[in-house]
């Protein structure tokens, strides 16, 4: 019984999720060339975080072997925050471009 619980736990914590970031923040409109700049760079760590739980983790070689719909779930949810980076990326650009940065 115990085991099983053991195991039920560790495939359930074994999903990696990213963090989703709004495309559009309070705020946004009032940042600066500089705080734009920063912005964007910060965009930058997080897609690398993101792209970081894609490839030959723990977490993924676990997911594949014992609950592979757990990997499916770690890369569906890696797609999605990337989506919404590119989306935020986009929009902290024209905001760059209008103020002429």
């Amino acid at each position: 019984m115990f085991m099983s619980i053991l195991l039920a736990t560790l495939l359930l914590g074994g999903c990696a999720t990213s963090t989703k970031i709004q495309t559009v923040q309070p705020g946004d409109h009032k940042l600066s060339c500089n705080e734009l700049t920063s912005e964007l760079a910060r965009l930058d760590d997080a897609e690398t975080d993101i792209d970081s739980k894609k490839g030959v983790t723990g977490t993924n070689v676990a997911s594949a072997l014992f609950w592979l719909p757990g990997l499916a779930y770690t890369y569906y949810d890696a797609g999605q925050a990337e989506e919404l980076i590119n989306e935020r990326r986009a929009y902290l650009t024209t905001l760059y471009n209008d103020k002429g940065c």
